[in-house]
C-alpha cells in the first residue's frame, strides 16, 4: 500500500492506494477509535490481489483535515466522494465499521449506483439510543461518552482499545499507550470530540433514516460487542426486510475484524468469492 496525499482547495486528505490495475476498487473506511491504519491490516492481507484498495483517513483523523470546519457525518460522505470523484472511481465495493459503517450506509444509500457491494461491521447505523449513553457510561465507568471515545489520556485509550476488542482481544502492552495517544489525538482532540457530540445531538435524525439498498449487503457483527450489541445488527437486517445476510462471529468484539480476523476474513472472502 502506497500513502498518498490529496490536497485541494476544500480538503487535505491522506489515504492509501495499492494502486492495482485492472481490478475492481474497494473503499475502506475505519471507525471513530484510531487511523485507518490500525484497523485493517488483516484484512489488506487476503484481499489486496484481487482488488485496487483504498482506505482513506476520514475528517480529523492522521492528517486528513477539510479547510473549515466540519464535523457532521455529512461532512465524511461528501469528503469521501470528492476523494473517489477526484481518483476517477465511479463504482467500488463499500466497507466501513462503527461509525465508518454509518458513513458507508449514508453512501450506499444516497450514491446506489455507485456500490457494487456493502459490507457493514458493527456498524452504529439507524440502532443507537439515548440509553446508550447511560449504559456505556456505566459499564465503562467515564464521566461522559465523548471522554470515553475522545479520551484525555492514555489510561482512557487503554479502556477503549479493550472495549473495542472485547474480552478475548489482544490489547497493545501499556508501555505503548502513550506514544499511541499522542499520535491519535495531539492534533486534533478538539475536533475528535466534536464527532462525538455531533453524532449526539444528530442520534434521533439516523434513527429516522430508511435504508432501501439495491446491492447486496452483508452485515458483520461481533458476538460480544459492547458498543453496539448484536441485537442491533438483527434490528437493521430485519429493517432490511432480512434481504441481507448476518453474522454473528463467535468471540468477536466491537472490532470482529481485528480480534477474530480468521473467521472474519473467511466470511468476506466467501461473499467477495476469492
Amino acid at each position: 500500500m502506497k500513502r498518498r496525499f490529496h490536497d485541494s482547495d476544500r480538503y487535505y486528505i491522506e489515504y492509501w492506494d495499492n494502486e492495482t490495475e485492472g481490478k475492481p476498487v474497494f473503499l475502506i473506511v475505519h471507525g471513530l477509535g484510531a487511523k485507518t491504519k490500525y484497523q485493517w491490516f488483516d484484512q489488506l492481507k487476503v484481499i489486496k490481489d484481487d482488488f485496487r484498495i483504498i482506505i482513506p483517513n476520514l475528517l480529523h483523523f492522521g492528517e486528513t483535515r477539510p479547510k473549515d470546519a466540519k464535523h457532521g457525518v455529512q461532512d465524511q460522505v461528501d469528503m469521501l466522494q470528492f476523494l473517489m470523484n477526484e481518483l476517477g472511481v465511479s463504482t467500488y465495493h463499500l466497507m466501513g465499521a462503527s461509525y465508518g459503517g454509518l458513513i458507508s450506509g449514508e453512501i450506499a444509500n444516497n450514491y446506489p449506483d455507485q456500490v457494487e457491494e456493502l459490507f457493514l461491521v458493527d456498524a452504529a447505523i439507524k440502532y443507537v439510543y439515548e440509553s446508550d449513553t447511560e449504559r456505556i457510561k456505566k459499564l465503562f465507568n467515564v464521566p461522559s461518552v465523548p471522554e470515553f471515545f475522545v479520551p484525555d489520556s492514555y489510561h482512557g485509550l487503554k479502556k477503549l482499545v479493550a472495549a473495542s476488542l472485547g474480552k478475548k482481544g489482544i490489547v497493545p502492552p501499556a508501555f505503548t499507550m502513550p506514544k499511541f495517544h499522542e499520535e491519535l489525538y495531539a492534533k486534533n482532540f478538539e475536533d475528535k470530540r466534536q464527532i462525538v457530540k455531533s453524532l449526539m445531538s444528530i442520534r434521533e435524525e439516523y434513527e429516522q433514516h430508511e435504508y432501501s439498498f439495491k446491492m447486496p449487503v452483508h452485515l458483520f457483527w461481533g458476538e460480544h460487542d459492547q458498543l453496539i450489541p448484536p441485537d442491533r445488527g438483527k434490528r437493521f437486517w430485519e429493517h432490511l426486510d432480512q434481504k441481507a445476510t448476518l453474522d454473528i462471529i463467535d468471540g468477536g468484539g466491537h472490532m470482529p475484524n481485528m480480534n477474530k480476523a480468521r473467521e472474519f476474513n473467511r466470511l468476506l472472502k466467501g461473499y467477495l468469492g476469492i
